[in-house]
């Protein structure tokens, strides 16, 4: 197991440990739901424009508009794929397969692939593309790596693991592709049926007629072992650290299983039979999606106990929970804000006109004023003074930036070995970000030239008294 993995393993447990004691849990993203690779507080969510536009920023509390939003517009948003909070970047893919990666410091949209027909984002921010011939292509802090397996049939749904692993279940039939970089591709049997998939993507769940179907990645000798139930299983969501697994049946009730025994913990009456399971990012609480109607069932997973209804239609983004407890649907043409914490669910801010919109919930928020003077964006801006600004500012080319300065030395050494002078550009003040960059150059045009020569999507920026290393 990598430190990365491993240090997901290590979090996922704690967050057990704190969820046995009546705390909250993590929930697993859905093959329906953006993924979000790391998920530090505060929390806020992000307007996407349906037909393309500028993103925007919405606090937690009250829906109020945060002054944060991207300076480039975004094209038309098919799906939001998710969110790589280590890299600050959200990756969204628009109707004709055009996939782009909006950096949530510099506010810029760069343009990352074209002709994409499926993509998924994994647990460690490594990107998965397929085009139409089922060619996957993975893009880990920004260095592409084509698979050697393809996909042999259209997926419905796509899961990418922490080792590198895609996981594809066909649209139609039973049955999961099992593709890697370096191996050829694999086949489980499984049944047809909605699935989850832990966090990490270890472990995949089906609801079947008779119980519950999962399958372990990482076995050695991977094969399938079943959960029965007293009633068919309709929906399936794994807590964020994959020890519990909630299952809906076909009658009112909601299960809650021990993962790895399949012992019944707990059991959630509903108002009636579901057809669909959805956590919030922290895992305090399931919204859960009747078969018959359009609204939502509030379940609180600290106490699994089933809280109230709220009357509304889903979406691939929508109703969702922003934490800690603000629960935003569509009303109407509107986005309203609901308090969980307080009985009939109150409303606490509404946004008048954003249901065409897409709406992501992301554990980030917008950077205070005096950082943001110092952002990419602004040095990007002042780069042509550069000579106002002393001997010693210098020109670089960045290409990319980390919270983790392991990954950005990785990167830089990459670039160096294909004959380019990278180096990393530790944190400013007041930020932990390092930056990946190229140069110094001693002119603007030098560095726009290097740009175009590097194939890496890059911008120019000015650094004084640099201690590039």
């Amino acid at each position: 197991m990598n430190r990365r993995a491993l240090a997901g393993a290590g979090l996922a447990l704690l967050t057990g440990l704190l969820a046995a004691c009546g705390r909250g849990q993590r929930a697993a993203p859905r093959h329906d739901r953006p993924a979000v690779t790391r998920r530090p507080a505060p929390t806020s969510l992000l307007r996407f424009a349906h037909g393309g536009g500028v993103v925007r920023s919405y606090g937690a509390d009250g829906l109020a508009p945060d002054d944060w939003h991207s300076a480039d517009k975004l094209p038309a948003v098919r799906r939001v794929l998710g969110a790589d909070l280590d890299q600050r970047l959200v990756y969204t893919i628009d109707p004709k397969g055009t996939v782009s990666a909006l950096d949530l410091e510099t506010r810029r949209v760069r343009q990352v692939e074209k002709g994409v027909v499926h993509a998924a984002l994994g647990p460690d921010g490594a990107l998965y593309m397929a085009d139409t011939a089922g060619v996957v292509t993975q893009l880990a802090r920004r260095v592409p790596l084509r698979f050697r397996s393809t996909l042999t049939a259209a997926p419905r749904t796509l899961y990418a693991t922490a080792s590198g692993t895609l996981l594809a279940l066909p649209e139609h039939g039973a049955g999961m592709q099992v593709l890697s970089a370096e191996q050829p591709v694999g086949s489980v049997r499984l049944p047809a049926g909605p699935t989850a998939a832990t966090f990490w993507g270890d472990l995949v769940a089906v609801a079947a007629d008779s119980g519950v179907v999962l399958y372990d990645v990482n076995r050695k000798h991977p094969g399938p072992r079943a959960i029965p139930v007293r009633g068919h299983a309709r929906a399936v969501l794994f807590s964020p650290s994959a020890h519990r697994l909630y299952v809906a049946e076909d009658d009112d009730r909601l299960l809650v299983l021990d993962r790895f025994t399949g012992e019944r913990i707990d059991e959630v009456k509903l108002p009636g039979p579901a057809a669909g399971l959805r956590g919030d990012l922290y895992g305090g609480w399931l919204l859960v999606r009747p078969r018959d109607g359009d609204s939502t069932w509030v379940v609180d997973a600290t106490t699994d106990r089933y809280v109230g209804a709220v009357a509304t239609r889903w979406g691939g983004d929508l109703p969702a929970v922003v934490p800690p407890a603000t629960l935003v649907i569509r009303h109407g043409d509107d986005i309203a804000g609901l308090d969980l914490t307080r009985p009939g669910f109150p409303e606490l801010g509404r946004v008048a006109g954003g249901s065409d919109d897409v709406w992501m919930p992301i554990g980030w928020s917008p950077a205070p004023p005096p950082e943001a003077e110092t952002s990419d964006s602004a040095r990007a801006a002042e780069a042509d003074s550069a000579a106002a600004e002393g001997p010693h500012a210098q020109l670089y080319l960045q290409v990319s930036s980390s919270r983790n300065p392991s990954w950005a030395k990785e990167l830089a050494e990459k670039i160096q070995g294909a004959g380019l002078p990278a180096s990393v550009l530790p944190p400013n003040a007041g930020d932990d970000v390092y930056r990946v960059v190229l140069g110094p150059y001693t002119t603007r045009e030098a560095a726009e030239d290097a740009g175009k020569k590097v194939g890496m999507p890059s911008f120019i920026i000015t650094v004084a008294d640099s201690t590039a290393r």
